[in-house]
């Protein structure tokens, strides 16, 4: 919303916050809501409405009175992300809603691009589709397979397996069936409650009952539900937590022999038993230790002959696989162990801990998860679906099974499950169910954020009027104006200026008051910024001063020396310069871009000639200023 107030100086007129410059906007958010906005830039840690208020002014600063309207890449790569932080962090309490309005369109696309990750809808959905929907597809035609193999159906396996899964839940308890021989502590406890949910069912039963346990409610109240949905995670729980359907998945994907498959995974393997680095390593493993020594010891032995480069006494380096190992000779709470850490299980795991940072890293490297789906695509029978599959991710297709609207109740989903943990916080605009969010979520330090598009490709007519004026300006006028102003304020016209300067700050009376008169009527009055702008060291005038200053000082020269037509033109473009300077919307409209073009030719034409007006002339026909 804008605020408006009635404009005492144009009758029945209100003036709104539309009308009002950034410098004026920030004024009145200093003055009225009492925010301290610094002249300085603050450090990249202050993510306060202060330190972005305080940005947003210094790169408006710096950029409208750039002397040679150019930007470094650094210098342009350092503002857009400020910018774009700023007037999203500042955007934070608004939901955007995605209308039809061209308006709204316009400036949703816009504050897309300066958001750091820009997540493309087609991108998504693929993801959505190679990350969990195929993989899901898959790991669920292989339980339908196996159970055709074994000649029993889902829920036959439910019911029989029902009491070790029941006590594999992170909630789990005791219950009637535990005896001495199997007790709950033996069950390792891995299972999401959710999962659980996704298998089983409390039935209407539950008082018949007697549970001797009196666990709440017992496992006897528990029945296979007949309709599974079976997502990746719910597929991958019956998996590797059933030891006959593992083993036929085993057997399924390790069809070089197990021993290759510990081989090829030993490194993996190694650092979910001891975090410290090894010689493998490029950087601190942070993977949780699953394995215990005893249980690595089944898998690999010692090799003693074998010395590490780094000279530690035990390293990954030094371990073979044991052999003639075989996957039915491994215990089956380890086997679920190892295909949880290693191989495509172990990926599809990764996912599912950071789904929104993987889909960021999948954008720039989809090779793991392209490997994933090969390897998983090779134990299922289904040829038809093998090839549907196949053809869908080697041809990167359009067509994907994910739709739009699944794609925002994705990222809404995630993003909740973002938790802020430092004070270096991202903000990014997300689709939702609901419109546009700016959210504010936890990026690691080291992590690469994808390239955003730093180009505005839809800039309209009155925009375009408006960026060309601009360049005139520092590309034209300023380099005109600057010959000029060399000529006229030589090195000994710009020290007269600093005696005055300096005799005008002593306190000594002057003795003849007419001649002080004169010399005020004669003397150049300075602001605080100019003053350190053309004097930035005690004594020494520089020559690189903005065009305002510059202006400044040749109408004061052109009205000492009686060069009216001077002084009109340099008023001129003055009066052009605080316009766009001052500009509150960036757009100038046909007639008035006309009017400024001739300004700008009669100014041109009066301190450069005609070879200016003639560049003028050529640049009044680029549509598309950015292109």
């Amino acid at each position: 919303m804008s605020a408006g107030v009635v404009d005492s100086t144009h009758e029945g007129k209100t003036v709104r916050s539309e009308d009002f410059d950034i410098s004026l906007m920030i004024y009145f958010l200093q003055t009225l809501a009492n925010i301290k906005v610094s002249d300085l830039y603050p450090i990249p840690t202050d993510t306060s409405t202060s330190a972005m208020l305080s940005r947003i002014k210094y790169i408006r600063n710096e950029t409208t009175q750039n002397l040679y309207g150019k930007l470094t890449e650094e210098q342009f790569n350092q503002y857009w992300d400020d910018i774009g932080q700023a007037i999203l962090k500042l955007a934070s309490t608004y939901t955007f809603a995605i209308e039809n309005d061209q308006e709204d369109i316009r400036l949703i696309g816009r504050l897309l691009s300066i958001s750091p990750i820009n997540i493309n809808n087609r991108q998504l959905c693929t993801f959505i589709d190679v990350s969990e929907k195929y993989p899901a597809m898959i790991l669920e035609q292989f339980i339908s397979e196996y159970c055709m193999l074994k000649q029993v159906t889902r829920h036959d396996i439910l019911r029989e397996e029902k009491h070790r899964l029941y006590h594999k839940r992170l909630k789990t308890v005791s219950c009637c069936q535990c005896t001495t021989e199997f007790p709950i502590y033996s069950y390792s406890k891995c299972i999401p409650e959710k999962h659980w949910e996704a298998l089983y069912q409390v039935t209407e039963l539950t008082n018949s009952y007697n549970c001797k346990c009196e666990c709440t409610p017992c496992i006897e109240c528990f029945v296979p539900k007949r309709m599974i949905t079976f997502d990746i995670f719910v597929a991958m729980t019956l998996i590797l937590h059933i030891p006959n359907i593992l083993k036929y998945f085993v057997s399924q994907l390790c069809v070089t022999g197990f021993n290759t498959f510990l081989m090829n995974n030993k490194h993996t393997i190694y650092h979910c038993m001891k975090k410290n680095m090894c010689c493998e390593c490029n950087n601190d493993s942070t993977g949780k230790v699953l394995i215990n020594v005893a249980e690595w010891n089944t898998l690999y032995i010692k090799e003693d002959a074998v010395y590490c480069k780094t000279g530690s006494e035990y390293c990954c380096c030094q371990y073979a696989v044991r052999n003639l190992i075989k996957y039915s000779d491994v215990d089956d709470t380890l086997l679920s162990k190892i295909f949880n850490v290693a191989g495509p299980l172990r990926v599809l795991n990764k996912v599912g801990q950071d789904t929104f940072f993987y889909f960021l890293n999948w954008t720039d490297d989809d090779q793991p998860l392209q490997k994933v789906l090969i390897e998983l695509l090779n134990i299922i029978e289904n040829k038809q679906l093998v090839r549907l599959i196949r053809s869908s991710i080697l041809s990167k297709s359009n067509e994907t099974i994910t739709n739009q609207f699944d794609a925002r109740k994705w990222i809404s989903k995630h993003l909740k499950q973002q938790q802020a943990a430092t004070d270096h916080q991202c903000q990014i605009l997300v689709r939702d169910e609901d419109g546009l969010k700016v959210k504010s979520i936890d990026i690691p330090e080291d992590f690469p954020l994808p390239d955003v598009t730093k180009k505005f490709n839809d800039i309209t007519p009155e925009e375009n009027n408006f960026l060309l004026v601009f360049y005139w300006l520092t590309n034209m006028v300023y380099p005109v104006l600057k010959k000029v102003f060399d000529t006229k304020c030589p090195d000994s016209v710009l020290h007269k200026i600093w005696i005055e300067f300096s005799q005008a700050n002593t306190k000594t009376p002057a003795k003849n008051y007419s001649d002080d008169d004169n010399r005020k009527k004669k003397r150049i009055y300075l602001t605080e910024s100019q003053k350190q702008q053309l004097f930035p060291a005690y004594g020494k005038a520089s020559r690189n001063i903005n065009l305002k200053l510059m202006i400044h000082i040749l109408k004061h020269i052109s009205k000492e020396e009686a060069h009216t037509d001077d002084a009109h033109q340099l008023e001129a473009v003055e009066n052009i310069r605080r316009e766009i300077v001052q500009s509150s919307t960036g757009v100038l409209n046909k007639t008035r871009f006309l009017d400024i073009m001739n300004s700008f030719q009669k100014a041109l034409s009066h301190f450069g000639g005609k070879l200016y007006v003639e560049k003028i002339l050529q640049l009044c026909h680029i549509k598309r200023i950015l292109e």
